[in-house]
């Protein structure tokens, strides 16, 4: 299964580490490079930008607030680029 996550805060980071250990790929986004790149070094692989990743089979996200989810969700093409059958 293809995993896309956005949002990598505590809950977040801690969530892709788990479906890390239980070897799912695993691809993600977030708005500061940091968390992304502390993921990648754990074997994540990094999306470019948010739409990206809507072409998952499954699409998870841990964003702070229903602005933080609007910016990244609706402003960023998420919507537009699902195709049908994302979950």
């Amino acid at each position: 299964m293809n995993i896309g996550f956005i949002g990598l805060g505590n809950m977040g980071k801690a969530i892709v580490g788990l479906l890390l250990s239980s070897n799912h790929r695993v691809r993600v986004w977030n708005r500061s490079a940091d968390a992304v790149q502390e993921l990648v070094a754990k074997g994540a692989e990094a999306a470019a930008k948010p739409a990206d990743l809507a072409k998952s089979d499954f699409l998870l996200t841990m964003l702070a607030n229903d602005a933080a989810t609007r910016s990244v969700i609706v402003d960023q093409g998420v919507l537009e680029a699902a195709h049908p059958g994302l979950i």
